[in-house]
């Protein structure tokens, strides 16, 4: 059974529900997410522990939170979820997992907390750091999206996020939470051998035959720092699989449209996004990437960002 966040529906929970139901929610996690912080409540310990695996890097501790979610299966055996402040969810089957209850409130949490912050933009994607910019490559769940990062972290591009490419004044700023590695992307990986990769090829190698879940920056990439932030100046939708790697630009208004899918947040819904995503177009390119063999892809991802990077740069003069 596949379960994602898109089959969640609105549900109308009274002040008393809520308080009531929050009750149950006793295990929590607090991270700090760009100076806010956030409190994550379980029903579920083992649903807790999970979601602390995956931002382990944000734990944090202290003042008071600026926004609290919740993660509790209803009276009616349905999960439900959400925000203070912020909209409550439900998932429309019975479902207990930890695994599937901890993934679905990532999903509220970061919806919550991108939606109403007008000093951030941020989508669905990976992030790296190709010279002086950065890119970001989007895609579908099981895309490629994970993978083809990893492909470009081993050419030695700066890893941002393999989830989340957030902006700030038109700037991706790392967002480091844990990756979760299918075992077809690992031995997809594990099938190229990289001169000077930083042993990263080595270490997703070692776990072949199986996923590699809640993998930390530092078990990857060792004591290299985060990026700095960088502009944004090229955006990669992946549109599918050929034997040789290639990419085609994209008009603006596929562009806008393909960003949205992505789940563009940060200034209101309607036409505001839309204004938001024109103009971050202005100094950035669209590209629909069909992906090859992963460090194939990495080099076209590297030699079309390097080019794009001095287009923009001539636009801006």
């Amino acid at each position: 059974m596949i379960v994602t966040a898109a089959e969640l529906v609105e549900a109308e929970l009274t002040r008393s529900q809520r308080d009531t139901l929050a009750r149950r929610a006793t295990a929590t996690v607090a991270v700090d997410w760009f100076s806010s912080r956030i409190e994550v409540r379980f029903e579920q310990p083992r649903a807790a522990e999970l979601f602390r695996a995956r931002y382990a890097s944000f734990l944090t501790l202290g003042h008071e939170p600026a926004m609290v979610c919740h993660a509790v299966v209803g009276d009616d055996g349905l999960p439900t979820f959400w925000a203070e402040p912020g909209t409550s969810y439900r998932y429309p089957i019975p479902l207990r997992s930890p695994e599937i209850i901890a993934f679905l409130l990532d999903a509220i949490v970061q919806r919550a907390y991108f939606d109403v912050n007008d000093a951030l933009m941020s989508f669905h994607a990976a992030a790296v750091a190709v010279d002086g910019s950065a890119a970001a490559i989007s895609a579908i769940s099981t895309g490629g999206k994970s993978t083809t990062a990893l492909a470009c972290a081993r050419r030695g591009f700066g890893l941002y996020s393999d989830e989340r490419c957030v902006l700030i004044n038109g700037e991706v700023h790392a967002f480091p939470r844990a990756i979760n590695l299918r075992k077809d992307g690992i031995e997809l990986l594990a099938s190229e051998e990289i001169a000077d990769d930083g042993g990263i090829g080595a270490r997703v190698g070692a776990h072949a035959g199986r996923d590699w879940e809640a993998v930390s920056f530092r078990e990857l990439f060792g004591n290299i720092p985060l990026p700095e932030p960088r502009e944004l100046t090229a955006i990669f939708f992946i549109v599918g699989r050929a034997p040789v790697p290639h990419v085609q630009e994209l008009s603006i208004g596929d562009s806008i449209t393909r960003l949205i899918a992505a789940g563009l947040s940060g200034p209101q819904a309607g036409l505001p996004r839309v204004a938001a995503a024109l103009a971050l177009f202005r100094s950035s390119r669209a590209f629909a990437l069909t992906l090859g063999t992963p460090d194939e892809t990495a080099q076209v991802i590297a030699a079309t960002c390097r080019s794009t990077h001095e287009l923009v740069g001539l636009g801006a003069r």
